[in-house]
């Protein structure tokens, strides 16, 4: 996946809290979950490889008769709930309008909602996080352009204090952002260029990405954090509905002869109740 920066984390140090930021405003209301026919129900099994083994969570989430997602209840390894996310949604205009969070970990339980607000257009305009107690714990404040599109996001905690701005630069003919964090004294503290082809599946971003004839990707390059790249492939299996079942993504490595050498790194299997 190309490297995506979370501006919190460089804002407030070893934060842990849910943020609205402008990748995930981007993402919010697109469905990355199916392709064709809509489903009841989808469980997911994710595995990921490192040097120290294979590690394995699952989701399960549950969509309405709209094709929306209802709820996702994550678990790790031992299969143990860790958490929910429960949506609430505008079926009319296909748009969430809240997501509860609850996090069970073993320093406690925690519980919080999102609300987001649309203009007239149905661009989101604004996200307020509230605790279980129904106290505002940030607020995320967006402008968007003549297209919809997410250009300014700030961010301001409970007391509304601002503490953090992104703004964002479209290369369209790429399907690209450039996204900037702002620090509040008006300084760049970084720059990230961000494919968003879940907009337009049918855009190539770059003339290293490659898809096949489902608009999924099965080689791309991936610019790491010291600025070298990494190529990826991937591999995938689709049911008789054309939704895809299973994919594997591999990290390829070209060695001096010029011979590709493949290992796997991540694995995303679905199944799906209709």
């Amino acid at each position: 996946m190309i490297r995506i920066v979370f501006f919190l984390l460089l804002l407030i140090a070893c934060t842990a809290v849910k943020s609205q930021n402008i990748y995930s405003a981007l993402r919010l209301n697109v469905n990355n979950e199916y392709k064709t026919k809509k489903p009841l129900k989808i469980i997911e099994t994710n595995s990921f490889y490192s040097s120290l083994g294979r590690s394995i969570n699952k989701n399960v989430k549950i969509f309405d008769a709209f094709g929306m997602l209802i709820s996702e209840e994550r678990f790790d390894e031992d299969n143990k709930l860790i958490a929910r996310l429960v949506y609430t949604s505008d079926t009319v205009r296909r748009l969430k309008l809240s997501r509860t969070f609850e996090r069970w970990t073993k320093f406690g339980a925690n519980k919080e909602t999102a609300f987001y607000k649309y203009d007239t257009k149905g661009c989101l305009i604004e996200t307020v996080d509230k605790d279980v107690g129904d106290h505002i714990i940030r607020t995320s404040k967006i402008i968007c352009n003549d297209k919809g599109f997410p250009i300014e996001l700030s961010l301001s905690d409970g007391n509304n204090k601002t503490f953090g701005k992104e703004i964002a630069e479209y290369l369209y003919d790429k399907n690209q952002v450039v996204v900037s964090v702002i620090a509040n004294d008006g300084r760049t503290l970084t720059t990230d260029t961000i494919d968003f082809h879940f907009h337009n599946l049918n855009s190539i971003g770059n003339n290293r990405t490659i898809r096949n004839s489902n608009g999924d990707m099965i080689s791309w390059e991936s610019t790491n954090f010291d600025g070298s790249k990494t190529r990826y492939e991937s591999e995938y299996t689709y049911d008789d509905e054309g939704n895809c079942t299973d994919e594997v993504i591999f990290k390829v490595t070209i060695k001096s002869n010029g011979k590709k050498k493949r290992k796997i790194d991540r694995e995303f299997r679905k199944q799906y109740t209709y």
